[in-house]
């Protein structure tokens, strides 16, 4: 959620003089009304009456009073050459939201490589079927057309940050299907048990809702739609997975027309029926919500035991219950192996953790990159991430990263962030990065903030970032909004960029966070358009 080339890197540190452009100090350009930004220098072009112009247009959406106690940060540099363009607080550290992905895909698809494909084997161990977990986010359930991972602009990873979602087509369950006829056309007709073989890295909590795990089925949710019915009549609901362990019952109740609703849904810790409650208005249509699965392991353990019944392999223990680990051998050999699930290239997963900003994703593959280079544990995916970025020239000083995802406990300046940016951009990782990115008013979470004929549209490619929370007084306090990533401008030039402003407060509602959402849009179409 938004809640977050190999050789000499870019020499875009120098901020103060840079041949062969005009270096304009605007020390009062937050003066009217920003006060907590301090001072910033500027590089923009030498032509005086656009440079003026420019100024203007950047101050127009700083110095609104809505950011009277905000900071904001920007750095642009020109993508080929790495001559900075422009900064404001280049150094300074921010909260940066979900831009923080950038930097964990980025240093998954340098460990890993964009053509790396999970394999998760199924072994025969006595009278076990072992389902050896790889790290395979997807298990086959997001299978979309042409070879790719299907992914919505409104991810059920978002459904109750802002209201509900839009499902993908994609069977969920049908990696575990296909897992299943594979061991049925094995020649395996039983089994006395299933275990799911979660110890590729140890599972922990980050600060999503999510448990960061080896095995993740439906990105571990369970889609429930409720459908209302007249006013006052109870609504009826769907939901999928569809499991022999669990069932959802509904206690929702339709309300009148323009109500807002309020739904109820227990997460998933193993219980016969998970029971919604609440209220949905009669004019909402389909609302799609989740329950968060708490218990990874035992849920995908049940799943694959209905798929591999459905393929015709009896299993004589419960679907319900726990993940029977200790029965699991310390080491398996090729002899045993019954079936293998083959993920697409990393590169379409690159594509939902950015686009949608999956959070889940996003904290897996530090546990996925600490165990390609031999760890066991998530933190280690944290060093590994370290010593990729210092080894590439970005000085550990102007960044703190605590996970994945992009929490509020993760720092990056926009001197950091286009360091990674601009290297990437010189490398042959550059192309799976890029179409990574959400695209201004094509898809993701860029989807919605363009149309056709606007500046910038389908140009701009920006991994957002967002976070946010309640006041002391019932409002919103806006954490950040951020954007970082590439352009070719109007002009023709290719830029890298980062923009950030932190800590709005006193927002009153939804409309004024979208407002700060415009604003940021705003600064970087000014970045398109005069540099």
């Amino acid at each position: 959620m938004d809640a977050q080339t190999p050789g000499t890197p870019p020499s875009g540190r120098r901020l103060l003089t840079i041949v062969g452009v005009v270096l304009i100090v605007l020390a009062a350009l937050c003066a009217a009304g920003c006060t907590a930004t301090s001072p910033a220098e500027t590089v923009i072009p030498p032509d005086a009456e656009n440079a003026t112009e420019f100024k203007e247009q950047v101050d127009a959406v700083i110095s609104q009073e809505r950011y009277d106690y905000a900071t904001w940060g920007m750095m642009a540099r020109d993508t080929s050459t790495g001559e900075v363009l422009l900064s404001m607080n280049g150094d300074r550290l921010f909260t940066p939201g979900s831009t923080t992905k950038v930097f964990t895909v980025s240093t998954a698809l340098d460990v890993l490589g964009p053509d790396y494909r999970f394999r998760t084997p199924v072994y025969r161990v006595g009278d076990d079927l072992v389902l050896v977990a790889s790290g395979d986010l997807a298990m086959g359930g997001r299978a979309g057309p042409n070879g790719t991972l299907a992914f919505t602009n409104e991810d059920h990873g978002d459904a109750w940050a802002f209201g509900d979602c839009l499902l993908v087509g994609a069977d969920p369950l049908a990696g575990l299907e296909s897992l299943a006829e594979q061991v049925a056309a094995a020649g395996v007709t039983a089994a006395d048990d299933v275990i799911v073989d979660d110890r590729l890295f140890g599972e922990t909590q980050m600060m999503s809702e999510g448990l960061v795990t080896p095995i993740v089925v439906n990105d571990n949710l369970i889609d429930v739609t409720i459908v209302p019915g007249r006013e006052g009549e109870p609504a009826t609901v769907d939901w999928r997975p569809r499991s022999s362990a669990y069932t959802v019952e509904s206690r929702v109740v339709t309300g009148p027309a323009g109500s807002d609703p309020a739904v109820m849904i227990p997460a998933y810790t193993g219980q016969a029926v998970i029971e919604v409650t609440g209220t949905v208005p009669a004019d909402a249509g389909p609302v799609n919500l989740t329950s968060n699965v708490e218990i990874p392991a035992a849920f995908a353990r049940s799943l694959f035991i209905d798929a591999l019944e459905n393929a015709g392999v009896s299993v004589l223990a419960p679907t319900a219950g726990e993940n029977p680990l200790g029965r699991l051998p310390d080491e398996y050999g090729s002899v045993g192996r019954v079936a293998e699930l083959v993920s697409l290239p990393f590169s379409e997963y690159a594509k939902v953790t950015l686009k949608v900003s999956q959070n889940l994703y996003a904290n897996c593959l530090l546990g996925i990159i600490a165990a390609h280079e031999g760890y066991d544990t998530v933190e280690a995916g944290l060093f590994v991430e370290g010593a990729f970025l210092e080894e590439i020239g970005v000085n550990p000083n102007t960044l703190m990263l605590a996970d994945g995802e992009g929490s509020v406990m993760n720092r990056i300046s926009p001197l950091a962030a286009t360091d990674l940016a601009a290297y990437m951009a010189g490398t042959d990782l550059y192309a799976p990065l890029s179409d990574a990115l959400p695209v201004l008013g094509v898809d993701g979470t860029l989807a919605a903030n363009a149309r056709p004929g606007d500046p910038g549209y389908g140009v701009i490619r920006a991994k957002t970032g967002t976070s946010a929370g309640a006041d002391q007084q019932g409002g919103i306090f806006l954490y950040t909004r951020g954007l970082l990533g590439y352009m070719t401008t109007a002009k023709g030039t290719p830029v890298t960029f980062a923009i950030y402003v932190n800590n709005i407060a006193g927002l009153a509602s939804m409309d004024d966070l979208q407002g700060v959402t415009d604003d940021v849009n705003d600064a970087a179409v000014l970045i398109y358009e005069y540099l």
